[in-house]
């Protein structure tokens, strides 16, 4: 299930896996209007900054940082990220 608040609500779902403790976990497939086409920012990464305040400075919306974690998915943990890392903001 899908909660009506999550990002995903609206998106399409393809699959739905069950854990053996029969939770379930849907695998989403996102729409886009020009697949392929992608433009982004460059953003430094700065000693102590955080997605969420990152995100608020380009999205205006401090809840969007999961927008800037799916754009970058070599960086696996965002809480411990190198100074002078280069992260790919999307221009939505």
């Amino acid at each position: 299930m899908i909660y009506q608040n999550s990002r995903y609500y609206t998106q399409l779902i393809d699959y739905i896996a069950f854990s053996s403790e029969g939770d379930n976990y849907p695998i989403v497939f996102y729409q886009f209007d020009t697949v392929g086409v992608s433009t982004w920012y460059e953003h430094i990464y700065s000693e102590g900054e955080r997605l969420d305040a990152i995100s608020y400075k380009y999205f205006f919306r401090s809840d969007f940082w999961w927008l800037i974690a799916e754009y970058n998915p070599e960086i696996s943990d965002f809480t411990n990220i190198a100074p002078g890392t280069v992260i790919r903001i999307p221009r939505v």
